[in-house]
């Protein structure tokens, strides 16, 4: 059996490889790398590039010529005699990748291999020259010594710049690294100003999702919070709507009883009446309007106890027949009982609905009491089953009594309650009325069918 992949499971590996630990660690990786290839690269042609030019110039004699000069500056400045070994060597020791002999007639009285004059050998016998030896004259305080220089410039202009090099990849990698963070830090702020422009109240302007990292992630939620909030506003703004309409209608609902009770009650506490018959007409009247006042505060106490469960829990899907099959027993049993006939045609489908079978009996009961105030009972309570696409319910109509007969004017506060109870139960309800047929409908979704 193929087994079904958890929504967002997919996406989990992505999100580990672009966390931001990892564009951390592949940004540090690939700038070092870069940099370390990119140094090699640069340091091979610098030696390749000043060993070319050593090669095809008198470089190597011109920078030996300088550093013998520097010398005899040193020498005629500090007025140092070949004795002063400690001061020669300190200078050779001075410059790089130099090394000097000094000979006098031929004879060797100073190496920088060898400072110590005591070690120096050859017992004071003279030592060759060869043609190719780099050698001057340098004046000491003592006369004239010859010099012979090894020095190497290749190699002290190949290590300044490699030096260079060092501070330049260095700088080249902070660089590259600070720009890949930059854009890190741009998405920050960018999310920090859309939770600002979120808590000043504007929640139409969208949060930025972008990649797929714990950033994207906490742009996700946030968007997702602020469409959240913008559906709770918009729907505590059409409660706080409906509760000034409610407010509205009833205040006008309730002024004309009121007032006609206050009349009747007037005329019998002041003895206005002729006879006791007129007299039991008025208790009458009183006794009406006082139970239509009792029915319009049932039906607020109804609507504030609908609005008051925010949280429903609907019951598990079951087949139509088992839901509505008691409720619609009890709702024709109260409608004959008062004298109304009732026609149901429930169909052979018995599709599986989710519902909150509390509001289920009470939402009957809401309509079985609009139906005994408002419906002609010479017409019988029709009751079908309905199906719409994905959605199937039931369906009531009566026809209305006529307006000269003197009912009660509507209140819709019923209404409101059922309409508030199915939207808890993610139902749709459906009104029409004409002056001949006034129909409610009422449709849930249809669940899909258990299998063995």
């Amino acid at each position: 059996m193929k087994r079904n992949s958890l929504p967002g499971a997919e996406s989990e590996p992505v999100m580990r490889r672009n966390s931001l630990t990892a564009q951390f660690i592949r940004l540090l990786v690939g700038a070092g790398l870069g940099c370390v290839l990119l140094f090699l690269v640069l340091q091979t042609a610098l030696g390749f590039g000043v060993d070319f030019y050593a090669r095809h110039s008198d470089f190597r004699q011109r920078e030996t010529a300088r550093r013998i000069g520097e010398f005899q500056a040193f020498v005629q400045e500090e007025e140092l005699s070949s004795t002063d070994v400690e001061q020669i060597s300190a200078w050779v020791g001075q410059q790089d990748f130099t090394l000097m002999e000094l000979y006098r007639d031929q004879v060797m009285v100073y190496s920088s291999f060898v400072p110590d004059r005591n070690d120096i050998g050859h017992e004071g016998k003279p030592t060759p020259f060869y043609d190719w030896m780099p050698r001057a004259s340098v004046f000491f305080a003592d006369g004239e010594l010859q010099v012979l220089l090894y020095y190497d410039p290749v190699l002290a202009w190949v290590r300044w710049g490699t030096a260079g090099l060092i501070v330049l990849c260095v700088g080249l990698f902070l660089a590259v690294f600070l720009l890949g963070c930059r854009r890190i830090v741009q998405y920050i702020c960018l999310l920090s100003q859309e939770v600002q422009v979120m808590e000043s109240g504007d929640l139409s302007r969208p949060v930025t999702v972008r990649g797929s990292d714990e950033l994207t992630a906490l742009a996700s939620c946030l968007d997702s919070m602020r469409l959240t909030l913008g559906q709770q506003r918009r729907q505590e703004a059409e409660t706080s709507a409906r509760v000034k309409e409610l407010i509205t209608q009833m205040s006008h609902d309730l002024r004309t009883p009121l007032t006609t009770l206050l009349l009747y009650t007037e005329i019998v506490a002041g003895g206005k009446y002729h006879s006791q018959a007129q007299l039991a007409e008025y208790l009458t009247k009183i006794d009406t309007k006082a139970r239509q006042i009792k029915q319009l505060s049932d039906n607020l106490f109804e609507y504030a106890l609908v609005t008051r469960d925010t949280v429903v829990t609907l019951d598990r899907p079951v087949p139509f027949s088992q839901i509505f099959e008691e409720p619609l027993a009890e709702f024709a049993e109260q409608l004959g009982q008062r004298g109304y006939g009732c026609l149901l045609d429930l169909g052979e489908e018995d599709v599986v609905l989710q519902v909150y079978r509390p509001y289920i009996r009470r939402i009957f009961d809401n309509i079985a009491s609009n139906i005994l105030k408002y419906a002609d009972p010479a017409h019988p309570v029709q009751v079908c089953f309905v199906r719409e696409g994905e959605q199937a319910g039931l369906a009531f109509a009566n026809v209305p009594l006529p307006p000269e007969s003197g009912g009660a004017e509507s209140t819709k506060v019923g209404l409101v309650s059922v309409r508030t109870m199915m939207e808890k139960m993610q139902a749709e309800v459906r009104v029409s009325q004409t002056a001949r047929r006034f129909c409610i409908t009422l449709l849930f979704p249809v669940k899909p069918a258990k299998t063995e």
